[in-house]
């Protein structure tokens, strides 16, 4: 979706975040707290380094390689570095030795936004099929670091329109909303408060109208909605005693309807979004726990996972019924593709993407990725899978008509746990985790599968979850 653009006012709604201790998890899927039970990832005791906006668009340097399958063996044939490409094809192997250019140009643009406000209401690949010949190249890559050095300010009354196209990212270090422009790679405003009820920022979905935000907290028990035509938080919407621990959050085809899935109450949780009324929670599986959920855009069905475990589940909502398989074996997030036909699923226990039939959940492939696998998102045309590896720190590129990868390294000290794909399949977004300096959000040039830089958002409070776009709405088979 191609929108118009506007600058904003956005009301600060002070980042009032004392307690960092909310949630600790390491890649194995280990727990520490020192409040309430909690799992996430690991977080700092980050503050604010000040009320300001300061932005800046830095460039780095990813490593990029290329790997493709033997579709008849399962054999990783070849990956490559920054400078080496090679091709194999049967048992012959060509090294060729290329240079990869690499230009820097500096831009940094630093925006200091103030507003004010406040308003809130109750490996390996296996494929099937024949393939004769597989091969893998690299492109020379570019990275550039744009700097356009300038200082901008905006102050309006409350109530001036937020764009549509902008950029929402969830930091759990201060348990707040960032509000970000893609396009100039500005912070919009101040942080949005998340507390209390989205309290460890788990997950943020844009309704498909583009008119709201939804950020669900783990520690929160709850959902805090964004009005995106203010910059405000418009409702909070308690799930306490009904969808405790809320670790994800999707809409229905026409967004009358939000899910939330719930760890530790075991439920989908069904919301009217006109009333923000809770209509009822459908538990999963016995002895089953609400991971991460994926909508298929042709059904409706709702596809989620076993929290941290190897069973897949699938809620139909004519029948309301709940079924399970089982699959792999730490299941973590998944996405439907644009045509309703194939569901990817993140493994970070055998560090795997599984490729299955979305209609009968029977396998087709599965797809080596990097270390520990977290977020996972696909284009709109449904060509290309990017994933995004948090324990080392690499995003794997997967084009599903091959299933052949390309991977990019980030920048040391980032920890990838989410992305989003913006509306015209040009770029990824990626959050930086808990960075050794500021946090922001990584973007990334789909076209070349390189990095472009870092939207720096001017503080250290361990990004965790980004949004770019409304969720999809259209079947397109």
């Amino acid at each position: 979706m191609h929108m118009h653009r506007t600058l904003i006012l956005s009301v600060a709604l002070a980042a009032a975040c004392g307690d960092d201790s909310v949630v600790v998890t390491d890649s194995d899927g280990q727990t520490s707290s020192t409040g309430s039970t909690t799992t996430g990832t690991t977080t700092g005791d980050d503050t604010p380094t000040g009320p300001g906006t300061t932005t800046s668009t830095t460039g780095m340097t990813g490593t990029t390689s290329t790997v493709t399958t033997d579709p008849t063996t399962g054999q990783v044939s070849a990956t490559t570095d920054d400078t080496t490409t090679t091709t194999t094809t049967g048992e012959t192997t060509t090294t060729t030795s290329e240079t990869t250019t690499t230009s820097e140009t500096t831009t940094t643009t630093t925006g200091d936004t103030t507003t004010t406000g406040d308003t809130t209401t109750t490996g390996d690949t296996t494929t099937t099929g024949d393939t004769t010949t597989t091969t893998s190249t690299t492109t020379d890559t570019t990275t550039s670091t744009s700097t356009d050095t300038g200082e901008t300010s905006t102050t309006g009354d409350t109530g001036e329109p937020v764009e549509e196209g902008l950029g929402y990212a969830g930091m759990s270090g201060n348990n707040s909303l960032v509000i970000f422009d893609p396009q100039t790679k500005q912070v919009v405003g101040a942080p949005v408060s998340l507390l209390p009820h989205a309290s460890y920022p788990y997950d943020a979905m844009i309704k498909p109208d583009g008119s709201e935000v939804w950020v669900v907290g783990a520690v929160g028990d709850g959902v805090k909605v964004l009005d995106t035509a203010t910059g405000l938080i418009a409702q909070e919407i308690s799930l306490t005693g009904v969808g405790e621990y809320a670790v994800d959050v999707l809409f229905n085809g026409d967004g009358s309807r939000a899910y939330v899935s719930a760890r530790d109450s075991g439920a989908l949780v069904l919301i009217d979004t006109a009333s923000y009324s809770v209509l009822e929670a459908f538990a999963v599986p016995a002895g089953m726990e609400g991971g991460k959920t994926a909508l298929d855009p042709c059904t409706g069905a709702v596809h989620l996972v076993d929290w941290y475990e190897s069973n897949l589940i699938r809620f139909d909502p004519v029948t309301e019924a709940m079924t399970s398989k089982p699959l792999g074996d730490s299941l973590w997030d998944l996405r439907v593709d644009p045509s309703g036909s194939t569901l990817y699923v993140t493994d970070r226990g055998l560090d795997v993407v599984h490729v299955l039939d979305a209609a009968t959940l029977e396998v087709l492939s599965t797809v080596s990725v990097g270390n520990d696998p977290w977020g996972i998102d696909i284009t709109s045309d449904g060509a290309l899978v990017v994933v995004a590896c948090e324990d080392d720190r690499t995003v794997h590129f997967i084009d599903t008509a091959s299933l052949t990868t390309t991977s990019l390294v980030l920048p040391a000290g980032a920890l990838p746990r989410d992305v989003d794909i913006s509306a015209d399949d040009t770029r990824a977004y990626v959050p930086s985790g808990d960075l050794p300096g500021n946090d922001g959000v990584f973007e990334i040039d789909l076209a070349t599968q390189s990095l472009t830089g870092l939207i720096d958002f001017g503080i250290s409070a361990n990004t965790n979850v980004v949004a770019v776009k409304p969720q999809p709405v259209a079947c397109e088979p």
